[in-house]
This record gives C-alpha cells, sequence and structure tokens, in this order.
C-alpha cells in the first residue's frame, strides 16, 4: 500500500441523549473520542471509541494520551495501517493497563484506506482480516431491543414500542435493586411469555456487575421461571472466577467485562455451553481484535453477542455492519440505535444509522464504512484536543 497515515486529528465529543440507566452507571450524555485519520494520497478515515473505567479502565483522558503517545507512534513505525497486521499488533496492555478503547479508534479510521483496497487485496491474505473472502452483500442478523429503567411502566411502555416495532430478542438490565428487578421482570415477563415459550423470542438479562458471587447461583436459579436464556456479568472478576462460577449455575452465563483480549477468550472457551461472550469494538481493541475473537467463538462453538457502548455514533454503527459482512454470525446483534438513544448523530444532514422494522440491519454502500461524517456536527458536539503529524 503506497498511501501513509499523515495526519490524527483526536476530538472529544459529547451529544446529549435519552436517558439510560444499568448497574454500573446512568447516562443522559454520550461522551466519546472521535479521531480523524488522513492519508498521503488525501483519503480520510473516521474512528470513535467510548472508553469506560469500569470495563477496561480507560477513560476519556487515558484513551487521548494513549493514542498520542502509544497507538499513533506504533502506528507510524510499524506501518501496521495494512491489510495484513493491521493494528493487531499493539500489545492489549501498556505498562499494565488495557488500551483496548484508544487502539479501537484509530483501528476503526484506517478502515477507509483497508475497504478501498479490498479488490487488490488476494483472497488469502485477506483470509487473515475475515473469515471469508469478500464482503457479504447481506445482513442476516437483526437487533435486540435492549430495556433499561428504575421504573417499570416505563420499562412495560418501551418493550410495548419495541414489540410494534417487530423486535424479538430483549436484553433487561437488572441490578438496580431487587424490587425494582422483580417488577422490572414481571412486566416483560407478561408481555413475552408466550413469544419466548413458542420459541419465536428470546430474554436474556445484564447484571453489569451488580450481584455477588456467593448469591449468583441462587438467584440465576429464579430467573428460570421468567424464561431467560442467558445473565450477563452478574459479577465482575476474572475470565479464570467467571469461568469457575458458570459451572455453579443453571443458566449460562455471558462473559462482558470479564473477556478483553484473546487470552481471557481461550480461558472462556472451555466451557461453550456455559460461558457466552459479548463482544465490543471499543472494548475488544477495534475491528480486526474483535473479528478474530469472533471468529474463536464460532471455532469453540461459543454463543456470541455482537455488542456496543450505550451512545455510540453512527461512526461505530456502521463498523459494526462491516463486522456482520466479514465475520461469523452473532447469536445477538446490540447495537444501531442511532437516534432511538441520541439526540443527533455525527452523519451529514438528519441521516443515522439505526436498525428498521424488526431490527433489520441494512448493509452499506461505498468505500470504509459506508458513511459520510459531517465535520460541521463535529464541531458542534467536539472540541479538538489534539493533531498529530506523521
Amino acid at each position: 500500500m503506497s498511501a501513509k497515515p499523515e495526519q490524527l486529528d483526536i476530538y472529544r465529543t459529547s451529544i446529549p441523549m435519552r436517558d439510560f440507566e444499568h448497574a454500573a452507571a446512568s447516562r443522559n450524555l454520550a461522551e466519546a473520542i472521535v479521531v480523524r485519520l488522513r492519508y498521503s494520497d488525501g483519503l480520510i478515515g473516521w474512528g470513535e471509541t467510548l472508553p469506560r473505567k469500569y470495563v477496561t479502565g480507560e477513560t476519556l483522558e487515558t484513551v487521548a494520551a494513549n493514542i498520542e503517545e502509544v497507538v499513533w507512534p506504533k502506528c507510524l513505525a510499524d506501518d501496521l495501517l495494512c491489510e495484513s497486521d493491521h493494528m493487531t499488533a499493539i500489545p492489549a496492555s501498556y505498562k499494565r493497563r488495557c488500551i483496548n478503547a484508544a487502539a479501537a479508534a484509530l483501528d476503526v479510521a484506517s478502515l477507509r484506506r483497508v475497504m478501498h483496497d479490498l479488490h487488490n487485496i488476494p483472497a488469502q491474505r485477506l483470509g487473515k482480516l475475515a473469515s471469508r473472502a469478500r464482503l457479504r452483500t447481506y445482513i442476516d442478523s437483526t437487533a435486540s431491543g435492549v430495556l433499561a429503567s428504575i421504573d417499570p411502566a416505563r420499562t412495560a411502555k418501551r418493550l410495548r414500542l419495541m414489540r410494534l416495532f417487530g423486535l424479538r430478542d430483549f436484553k433487561l438490565k437488572l441490578g438496580l435493586g431487587d424490587d425494582i428487578d422483580r417488577a422490572n421482570l414481571q412486566v416483560v415477563h407478561k408481555q413475552i411469555r408466550r413469544l419466548v415459550k413458542s420459541g419465536g423470542g428470546t430474554l436474556r438479562v445484564d447484571i453489569n456487575g451488580g450481584w455477588d458471587a456467593e448469591t449468583t447461583p441462587e438467584r440465576i436459579a429464579e430467573l428460570q421461571q421468567y424464561g431467560v436464556c442467558v445473565v450477563e456479568q452478574p459479577v465482575f472478576c476474572t475470565a479464570s472466577k467467571f469461568l469457575a462460577l458458570a459451572k455453579k449455575c443453571e443458566l449460562p452465563l455471558m462473559a462482558d467485562e470479564s473477556i478483553l483480549t484473546e487470552r481471557h477468550a481461550k480461558t472462556l472457551s472451555a466451557e461453550p455451553e456455559k460461558v457466552w461472550w459479548n463482544l465490543r469494538i471499543s472494548k475488544n481493541g477495534g475491528l480486526l481484535p474483535t473479528l478474530k475473537l469472533m471468529q474463536m467463538a464460532h471455532q469453540a462453538s461459543v454463543p456470541f453477542t455482537l455488542g456496543c457502548m450505550v451512545g455510540e455514533s453512527s461512526i461505530l454503527s456502521a463498523a459494526q455492519r462491516r463486522l456482520l459482512q466479514l465475520g461469523p454470525v452473532p447469536r445477538f446483534v446490540e447495537g444501531n440505535y442511532g437516534r432511538f438513544l441520541l439526540s443527533d448523530d455525527l452523519l451529514k444532514g438528519r441521516r443515522s444509522l439505526s436498525f428498521g422494522y424488526g431490527g433489520k440491519l441494512r448493509t452499506l454502500k461505498g468505500d470504509g464504512l459506508g458513511i459520510e461524517v459531517a465535520e460541521s456536527k463535529i464541531k458542534k458536539y467536539g472540541k479538538l484536543i489534539a493533531t498529530l503529524q506523521a
């Protein structure tokens, strides 16, 4: 590849959003790091990452610093923006801290170049990037509805709207308090019990580390009456401890914060029926590291979710759709919520990527991410915090 990365602009963005609550955080503002990568031939790539301290230990401040001090210099030194190794050579941790979210921003931005040259990449080399020799022309996965509220009446209302929109897979956030959790489970079960029992839909729950390991098996046993198929991250713990906990539970557990790297994945893959995975671009280091984990899950017969961080703009939604075109098919998809959650987006005009009726996701045309980011929106919702030169 002749074109080289030439300049990287780093922005901190804040977009107002609808309130969203779960056991680990409550949000009404989507805060992210957005990067603009310019190549020597004039091509521009956009990347985005939403760090969460309780997930990878990263913050908006540390992500910006790690991009400047670690990710960008390593990218330039090793010429990582190519079809063979891309950003995968960046270590999963730096000075004993995780830098997955920082690496993800540049990884997504560099897809513009990879996709632009896709037709020139031999199939056997593309195999290092994806599980197939060409992009799918369709996406056969559908998005799930996610419910999170301390008000059961609001939960019930949102679920009714989701069902009217044709959604069939649902995730309910728990860990908000025993009384609230019980009430939310009851209103959800009342509406979808027949759907779940018939096999036409699913219900899973996400605890976001709100429980303790000692009481988790008993709590999970009680969830079976509601038709729950899997319980996500009931406690915050290491991969090995998560695996041990899953063996004690009557329902499968889904690892989220406990799976950040390939090392974690190898540990958790020992019990594919007991431990499922939730993979996310920002959390797992970018498109290619996430794609590799998707392949590992597929090879080990591990059911997995291709998820998102709450408040992602259409930049990461587009990246998720590219993953769905390239990689193995996930069991569930969370993301592409667009204006369902955000008051505005970063694309030109009023366009915003969100799923259609029934959770349908369409493929995107064009090179790179297949979207046009509006620099006017970047200026409106963002602040330039650094410009880095090659």
